[in-house]
């Protein structure tokens, strides 16, 4: 038998790709049927937002697991790491990390991230040996969707060509007044490219929502996967007003039920969500390298969790 290499996600692997992710997590979460709902598509919307941060380990052709790496400018994560359940504990993870590594020193990022299972020993070992240290727990939180009216806000999708120029330069800035060179734009872009759901904008903050089955927000499922509110006075009720801009876009489109994770060193943020009817279904770990805050901090509003 040949040895485990590990190669650059091609289209061809996103079928077996995405099975083996489902096929992981419904093992290792227990579920009846070892496999999680495949209404929730994670490998192809990432792969097709950055085709270079996408890997998978075969061996003799046959794909054994993938990883897929996000950049949003200073900073990265990786996820969701999965290898198939037979394949387990024969160094596959390790294999694909390296790779996933080195890209991260190829885009110059300042700073890392991930989330995991906090109670699982085995991850949280196998991500010290990347130099990635547990700090804070991170919250998924959800709420059923009640939009209160009132809701004004501007759509990416309903900007001319130099508006959305324009609003990408804004959200730049404000995400680099946050942290310095955080960027999102890549997933603002694939987000509008790929028809995944939608952007709200505001004057001070922004929200990048993924809407329904095929996204990450799965069936029926409004998911903010990154939302920002710019530093100064007013921070609190500003992210609030997302919060509500957010709910609406859901309204809006029929879907019932929304999403969010947030870490709990933004404290201000987690108690404005929960202010708001949100609770936590689930908690992980957020594991940084180096081992400082980044934008986990009190006096950050900001919604995202590294899955």
């Amino acid at each position: 038998m040949s040895e485990v290499t590990v190669r650059n996600m091609r289209e061809s692997d996103f079928d077996d790709a995405a099975r083996i992710c489902r096929v992981a997590f419904g093992t290792f979460l227990n579920l009846p049927n070892s496999e999680t709902p495949a209404d929730r598509e994670y490998v192809s919307t990432r792969w097709r937002a950055d085709p270079t941060g996408a890997f998978v380990a075969e061996r003799d052709g046959e794909i054994l697991g993938s990883n897929l790496a996000t950049h949003w400018g200073s900073f990265a994560f990786f996820g969701p790491l999965t290898i198939r359940p037979d394949y387990w504990n024969q160094g596959i993870a390790q294999k694909l990390l390296g790779p996933t590594m080195d890209l991260f020193d190829a885009w110059g990022v300042s700073h890392a991230g991930l989330f995991t299972f906090a109670h699982s020993v085995k991850h949280v070992a196998l991500y010290h040996k990347f130099g990635f240290w547990p700090r804070f727990l991170t919250a998924l939180m959800f709420k059923p969707v009640q939009p209160e009216p009132g809701a004004h806000y501007r759509k990416f999708s309903e900007l001319g060509e130099s508006e959305r120029a324009s609003a990408l330069a804004s959200c730049r800035e404000l995400t680099g007044a946050i942290l310095d060179g955080l960027d999102v734009s890549l997933e603002i872009s694939s987000v509008h490219r790929q028809k995944l759901g939608e952007v709200v904008l505001l004057d001070n903050a922004f929200a990048v929502c993924h809407c329904g089955t095929g996204t990450e927000g799965g069936a029926d499922g409004c998911y903010i996967k990154f939302a920002a509110v710019r530093p100064g006075p007013g921070m609190e009720t500003t992210f609030a007003t997302l919060l509500h801009c957010c709910e609406s876009l859901a309204a809006e489109r029929g879907l019932t039920k929304m999403e969010a994770g947030v870490n709990l060193a933004r404290g201000a943020a987690y108690r404005t969500l929960l202010r708001h009817g949100y609770r936590t279904a689930m908690q992980g770990v957020a594991m940084q390298k180096p081992d400082r805050q980044a934008h986990n901090r009190p006096d950050v509003f900001v919604i995202d969790d590294w899955r």
